[in-house]
């Protein structure tokens, strides 16, 4: 889960400023070529959030029962329409971009304003699109993975499209830190035990958010196919194999050479003698 941990407008420029900063000093290859750095942030994103964000969590999941918390989620899910509305339109999808208004439509005129997913519940599907999908969808990269403080993992491609995320978002207009800091909280509370079973099933869990991260964009930007795979990266040198059908037919250990036994001189039979 990205915990998007600052003020919309902070977390623009802090994106910008890190996809430019380490973009310039980069010179390795890879998805995480800034592994160092990303590790050190990641340490201090870990830090901040099991010292001030969990406790938080826990003590509004203690007094906000999850019905609540699922009718805030959704809010702010109908929050994210305009932008996916946008996008699908960008990506050439018509239809979904036509059930992106339907279901807001419906949200907000059945749903109390949106707290309530009458659209889901009437079979209007749930779309989720934003900009660093469209241009992936358009050929472009997604560059380094890089770890934001307070804003977790992205790659250079989604972190120079969060402005214009946060541009097409309805709360961006309104109290803009205050929706955030209950947007957090509750999405927090409603990840308590994922989060901790993760954290304690993964042997590293800069590894396990990192490539959980990295796949979950590639299959969003498939719109949830599974990437292809290159056989290659699968095939081994002879030299490296064993063969398999030696072993087989080899026993583990070489029986003791049969001696010839010298067997006895049949009746009547006498045996060669030397001249």
């Amino acid at each position: 889960m990205r915990s998007l941990l600052l003020p919309q407008g902070l977390r623009a420029a802090a994106l910008l400023g890190a996809a430019l900063l380490l973009g310039a000093c980069s010179t390795e290859q890879g998805p995480d070529p800034w592994r160092p750095t990303n590790e050190k942030i990641f340490r201090f994103n870990e830090g901040f959030d099991k010292s001030l964000l969990e406790p938080v969590a826990k003590g509004y999941d203690g007094i906000m029962p999850s019905f609540f918390q699922a009718m805030i989620g959704t809010f702010f899910e109908n929050l994210t329409v305009p932008r996916t509305f946008v996008n699908d339109l960008l990506q050439g999808k018509p239809l979904a971009a036509a059930q992106d208004v339907g279901r807001l439509t419906v949200n907000v005129l059945a749903g109390l304003v949106g707290f309530v997913d009458v659209a889901s519940e009437i079979g209007i599907p749930k779309n989720d699109e934003d900009f660093g999908q469209t241009v992936g969808r358009w050929g472009v990269g997604p560059g380094p993975y890089l770890v934001v403080p307070f804003a977790g993992p992205y790659n250079v491609r989604d972190a120079l499209a969060t402005p214009l995320d946060i541009a097409t978002n309805p709360s961006t207009f309104v109290n803009a830190t205050g929706a955030t800091v209950v947007r957090i909280v509750n999405t927090r509370a409603q990840y308590l035990e994922e989060i901790e079973q993760a954290r304690k099933d993964s042997i590293d869990f800069y590894v396990f958010q990192r490539d959980a991260f990295l796949t979950s964009r590639e299959r969003e930007i498939l719109d949830g196919k599974t990437p292809e795979i290159d056989d290659d990266l699968y095939e081994l040198d002879d030299e490296d194999l064993y063969d398999l059908e030696e072993v087989e037919e080899s026993p583990t250990q070489q029986p003791a050479e049969a001696q010839p036994s010298e067997e006895a001189p049949a009746d009547g039979d006498s045996p060669d003698e030397t001249p």
